[in-house]
């Protein structure tokens, strides 16, 4: 059975850890749920976790983003487990991530998505996500390594927009 729910808490941090790996993303998102920021959805397989998505409800890290789109929530870093995609649970994730979404009242829910990350866009736009009018951003993110050194990956995204 598949499920996907918030996770509880810090103490879940080594059972994502586990199958997911990527233990200082899991710790900072778990501590900034705790904090109210955003909500870490997880996507359990007969209990295990298979997948994720952070709920953002912070300002985005992109100016353009607050600018056009101040107070909105964003979807930042949705995956599964390589070898379960294609099966709908990434479709199911992002479909709890929009009623957690418009339970709390928001009518519009934002993500980016990099413009070479052609089959995630199609997933998103399937989904009824649309690109926003304000052309493509340059960012990028911090990512830890196995080693714990953080380092900067530099992103093109396109921002896309769904009505709730």
């Amino acid at each position: 059975m598949f499920t996907v729910t918030p996770a509880d808490g810090p103490d879940q941090l080594d059972d994502l850890v586990a199958l997911l790996g990527q233990r200082q993303f899991f710790a900072e998102k778990l501590d900034a749920q705790v904090r109210g920021r955003g909500v870490l959805l997880v996507g359990r397989l007969d209990g295990s976790p298979v997948g994720d998505v952070w709920v953002s409800f912070s300002p985005a890290p992109e100016a353009e983003v607050n600018r056009f789109l101040p107070g909105v929530p964003m979807l930042v870093h949705l995956e599964v487990l390589s070898v379960l995609r294609n099966r709908g649970y990434g479709t199911s994730i992002i479909r709890a991530a929009e009623e957690l979404v418009s339970a709390r009242g928001h009518e519009r829910i934002v993500l980016g998505v990099g413009v070479e990350n052609p089959a995630a866009r199609r997933l998103y736009e399937r989904l009824g996500y649309a690109e926003w009018p304000h052309g493509t951003i340059d960012t990028g993110y911090h990512w830890a390594g196995d080693d714990g050194v953080r380092r900067w990956f530099p992103e093109t995204i396109t921002m896309l927009v769904k009505a709730l």
